[in-house]
């Protein structure tokens, strides 16, 4: 059996995303339509008071309107960028969005009245045209700002199901991952020479009637197999709790290597409650053993350790075997490349997976990752 002691110690693609020239294209047919709209309710106006008038000033009143709004629309989009519409910092989103709205609407008049002007609908000196155009931009001022409250709205709603989008696939990527590195798990356990030691173990321990250690052999082993199968396991667990697992893990691989095998497992206190992906210092523990410790003739070593900051934590899994640099082939297997897949997929840039030579021979396979006591998605503790 294993020594064991606690010491205290960005985006995927989306499919279905729309193409700049594809958005353009639909903004302008939005834009069509709402100027067609406007240009009619001008018409129905201008008739009832004024008498006939043409299509073609109906449609001039109309049309710049919301084409000219439909200019602007990258320039809503810019500052939903600068100041996106989140729970945090929502006051200063708010405020900035509003004195844009307020820059925007006034430029906007003042461009729509030139146009307008430009077009003959509209005439009288460049100072009464300025007058004019301050006049039209104050009345104009209520919907303007809800012309642009709605590009906004529909923009962060656009933006919002896009990123949901992309979490769904990068959950979705991350599941696959968990499930790879489950069955891979289940490969290793299920490897023909493994159970056989491990049976046969098991065989000679009735046989001397150690009956208590052959029944915890055993439900060692039904413990790992419901682990590996279940149905729906966290992306996330406590650290604690990946501990407990590897020692299960051990003290079945401990049947195999018999007493070739010394682990020490060492984690801060603080580090215990700190989360990290599921089974991700499984790999790192089967990489030792299978490259370092099964290629000692004598007993071999393995040391698993966390230290905690108050911004990172810290995973080490030693072995003292030949090291990353000896003749033994490639230590950085299918099992560190999914590792490391899930850790950028997880954390991005804030993570880190390290293999190296250790300070004393041997391999060292370092993790860091940001310190956190909730689970990724987790909603704030109240304060």
């Amino acid at each position: 059996m294993p020594a064991r002691s606690f010491q205290s110690m960005r985006s995927p693609s989306v499919p279905g995303s729309l193409t700049r020239r594809d958005a353009a294209l639909q903004v302008f047919v939005a834009a069509s339509f709402l100027g067609l709209i406007a240009a009619g309710q001008h018409n129905l106006t201008m008739r009832a008071t004024d008498g006939d008038i043409t299509l073609l000033h109906a449609l001039g009143m109309g049309m710049p309107y919301w084409y000219l709004w439909a200019l602007f629309v990258p320039v809503v989009a810019g500052a939903l960028r600068w100041f996106p519409l989140r729970r945090t910092r929502w006051l200063l989103a708010v405020t900035m969005h509003l004195v844009i709205a307020l820059a925007v609407t006034l430029l906007h008049s003042w461009l729509e009245m030139g146009v307008q002007h430009v077009l003959g609908l509209r005439h009288g000196s460049f100072g009464a045209f300025t007058e004019m155009s301050l006049s039209h931009a104050l009345w104009m001022l209520p919907y303007g700002l809800l012309a642009y409250g709605a590009i906004l709205g529909a923009l962060a709603a656009v933006d919002y199901s896009r990123r949901m989008k992309t979490e769904q696939l990068a959950s979705a990527a991350l599941g696959t991952q968990l499930a790879e590195a489950r069955l891979q798990a289940l490969r290793t356990q299920l490897n023909p020479h493994f159970l056989f030691n491990a049976m046969n173990s098991i065989a000679m321990l009735v046989r001397r009637k150690d009956n208590d250690t052959a029944v915890t052999m055993i439900a060692g082993l039904s413990d790992l197999l419901r682990y590996f199968l279940e149905e729906r396991p966290p992306q996330e667990v406590r650290l604690r709790d990946e501990l407990a697992f590897l020692e299960r893990y051990l003290a079945v691989e401990s049947v195999r290597f018999q007493d070739r095998l010394q682990v020490r497992i060492a984690a801060d206190e603080g580090a215990l409650d700190a989360y990290v992906p599921n089974l991700v210092l499984q790999p790192l523990v089967e990489n030792a053993l299978k490259h370092g410790i099964s290629r000692r003739v004598s007993a071999g070593r393995l040391a698993i350790e966390a230290e905690a900051t108050a911004t990172t934590l810290t995973l080490r899994v030693r072995d003292d075997g030949p090291g990353p640099g000896a003749e033994t082939g490639d230590r950085a297997g299918v099992g560190l490349r999914n590792v490391r897949a899930r850790l950028e997929q997880l954390y991005g840039a804030e993570q880190r997976l390290d293999l190296s030579s250790g300070p004393e021979g041997g391999a060292l396979a370092t993790i860091t990752l940001p310190y956190r006591i909730r689970p990724l998605g987790a909603a704030p503790a109240p304060a």
